[in-house]
């Protein structure tokens, strides 16, 4: 299986992540932060899971786009996993539910746990949704004959499933039986090299999902903690002392340290920053020496320096 869209990170996940870094622990949107970054890194773990049994099935020759996000007609859609092969498209969405999971009348999801209950959508329908708007995508690059295979994982191992025997609705260790059974059932009808071009155009019409967490919480560069931060003892600021970052509090040494601070700057505020912005967010005085650490970056620099 060759893998076109590698799984990463969401925007969403990866500012979270800096943010729990770079805001007071004490202030409630830190809570609120919290959870985001919990729920995004239990999705993103929960898929991970699935490369093992995708590898343990017969999916020679087959194509893999994770988080593929589409165009539809009106609105985009994003599928956790897609599986291109020469007889079905395989869509899989992935959910990381822990507890007792159930279906009711109204076709409604029912988690319970010890302590809480909690209602979601059927995963099923929404995946039949996604289907069904893929299968107008496909129309339209003419592979209306392709099927297309909604199929829905539970990643979580401490979960309970009682959806009736559904299926589509599988627990993780159930993947790779039930790919194989997919396959089995669809005939080959598409070329390999007909595969391969559906599988890069798919990815060229790949939109990522643009996130901006301090608008979403009504922050700004000054709500959060500023300085190039200790990556070894995780809890000091470094200082640049003759071309060398020094941790305060472990006294660890890095010449590179601004760059995951730069880094962090451009996921969460602007990919672009001026001379005197990176002096501030790095707690630099000189503006000579953020120069020097832009052209040793070999950032791409406008007017005399002051900013890339």
């Amino acid at each position: 299986m060759k893998i076109v869209l590698p799984l990463s990170k969401t925007e969403l996940h990866q500012q979270s992540e800096i943010l729990l870094k770079r805001y007071p622990r004490r202030d409630k949107i830190f809570d609120e932060l919290q959870d985001i970054y919990r729920r995004e890194e239990a999705g993103y773990q929960g898929e991970k899971q699935l490369d093992y049994y995708l590898n343990l099935s017969d999916l020679a020759g087959a194509y893999s786009l994770a988080g593929l996000r589409l165009k539809g007609d009106k609105h985009y859609f994003q599928i956790d996993r897609m599986i291109l092969t020469q007889s079905v498209c395989i869509i899989i969405e992935s959910k990381n539910l822990k507890g007792q999971l159930l279906l009711n009348e109204e076709d409604q999801l029912i988690q319970q746990t010890s302590d809480s209950q909690k209602i979601y959508e059927n995963p099923y329908t929404q995946v039949k949704l996604q289907a069904k708007q893929l299968r107008q995508v496909l129309n339209q690059l003419g592979y209306s004959d392709l099927p297309v295979h909604p199929l829905v994982v539970f990643t979580n191992k401490n979960a309970i499933l009682n959806l009736g025997g559904t299926p589509d609705l599988i627990a993780l260790h159930r993947l790779t039986f039930r790919i194989d059974e997919i396959l089995n059932f669809y005939q080959r009808i598409q070329d390999p090299k007909m595969i391969q071009n559906l599988a890069y155009r798919l990815l060229s019409k790949h939109t990522v999902r643009r996130e901006n967490i301090l608008e979403k919480f009504n922050l700004n560069i000054y709500s959060i903690r500023t300085g190039v931060l200790c990556s070894d003892c995780e809890r000091g600021k470094m200082v640049r002392v003759h071309g060398t970052w020094i941790c305060e509090i472990c006294k660890k040494q890095n010449q590179q340290a601004h760059i995951s601070a730069l880094s962090d700057y451009a996921k969460i505020v602007n990919p672009l920053i001026t001379n005197k912005t990176a002096r501030y967010f790095l707690e630099v005085e000189s503006r000579f020496t953020v120069y020097r650490i832009f052209k040793d970056l070999n950032l791409p620099i406008s007017g005399n320096g002051n900013s890339t």
